[in-house]
């Protein structure tokens, strides 16, 4: 289990007196076991994985993974994402033994091209609807994912809405910004959109001579992407690319950074706008269901049409000319993450969620 975000959610977990195991993936070997604390372990499995190429790169199965769960018979089984293999076994043993389940939708589906796009919907109406029929609660982080499964089946009364959260002590602005940098975080994926970004880092620089795009992530596109910015005489000049970066280090960047684009094309409620937003950045995001539960425009962020980089162009020379603009963005975003998706907050939402299940 990677020191991500689910990793966070179980140390802000055990903070708040609760016991966590956290079943997941060995991809090296055979089981192991790492103790971060007396009230939190981490089983890492042996498991089989079914990716597809580089558009899917994991998609594993557990086949010790119900074993686990009848082992540690927990008081509730918690599973991130119904699209995912381990979350049916998961769910399934858990109905078998009685135990209360909640799964957490991180976005219905992905944008992954005709092919896996059609496997996924063969999915969401055979393996994903037995999952929402078979839990008990189902977390959603936007109120568009919730009306999404309700039209796949799953009952209405079921859903929970519990959205990310974002540790705004760590993201916050620092005392003094970088105005020309514009800065990207994610994957480097279809659904990004981060092509569109091409021609609107274009058009910037062509108007905004002293601008710096920093991309940072990782992912099956981003060798396509740094050859177009290339082709487009951008790349160094323009534009720097960075390999995945820690937490401490992107909230430093985003501390300094003067906007933050996101022309995202599909999304669950994206951590890296949330982050921005806690760091004080204007963001400039794609008029999406999922971001726009967040971004309201013109009050905490900026929204343009997805596909459109004249449009995400045209907003970001907006912010670079209008200061009162940027500052009001700014203390918005900030004061939003701090009263709704701070981690105190959403660990109360998650614990309501919990004892109404268990009981």
């Amino acid at each position: 289990m990677p020191r991500d975000y689910f990793f966070e959610l179980s140390v802000r977990q055990v903070r708040a007196g609760h016991v966590v195991d956290v079943l997941t993936w060995n991809r090296n070997g055979r089981y192991s076991e790492e103790i971060v604390d007396d009230d939190f372990v981490i089983h890492r499995l042996h498991g089989l994985n079914f990716s597809a190429g580089g558009m899917i790169q994991e998609y594993p199965y557990l086949p010790g993974l119900p074993a686990e769960i009848e082992r540690l018979k927990p008081q509730i089984v918690h599973a991130e994402s119904h699209l995912f293999l381990t979350t049916v076994q998961a769910v399934k043993k858990a109905k078998r033994l009685g135990l209360p389940s909640v799964v957490t939708v991180h976005g219905v589906l992905a944008d992954r091209g005709v092919a896996i796009n059609f496997a996924q919907h063969v999915y969401l109406f055979t393996l994903g609807l037995e999952v929402f029929r078979s839990v008990d609660r189902v977390i959603c982080l936007t109120r568009s994912d919730a009306r999404d499964i309700v039209r796949l089946g799953c009952a209405l009364e079921k859903i929970r809405l519990v959205p990310n959260a974002v540790d705004t002590e760590l993201f916050r602005p620092c005392e003094e910004r970088e105005y020309n940098l514009v800065v990207w975080v994610g994957r480097f994926v279809p659904e990004k959109g981060v092509e569109y970004l091409v021609e609107a880092a274009r058009i910037v620089a062509h108007e905004f001579r002293d601008v710096k795009f920093l991309l940072v992530g990782y992912g099956p596109l981003k060798a396509k992407i740094m050859k177009l910015m290339y082709d487009r005489g951008l790349l160094g000049n323009f534009v720097r690319f960075s390999e995945p970066l820690s937490r401490d280090e992107i909230a430093e960047i985003l501390g300094k950074a003067s906007f933050f684009v996101f022309p995202s094309l599909r999304e669950g409620l994206p951590l890296s706008v949330l982050e921005a937003m806690a760091s004080g950045v204007p963001v400039v995001c794609s008029a999406i269901p999922g971001i726009s539960d967040i971004v309201t425009h013109g009050e905490n962020g900026l929204l343009v049409p997805p596909r459109n980089p004249k449009a995400f162009a045209e907003a970001i020379l907006t912010l670079s000319n209008d200061e009162n603009l940027r500052r009001r963005l700014s203390q918005n975003a900030r004061q939003l993450m701090l009263e709704k998706y701070c981690w105190s907050t959403i660990i109360k939402k998650m614990e309501k969620v919990y004892d109404e299940t268990i009981d």
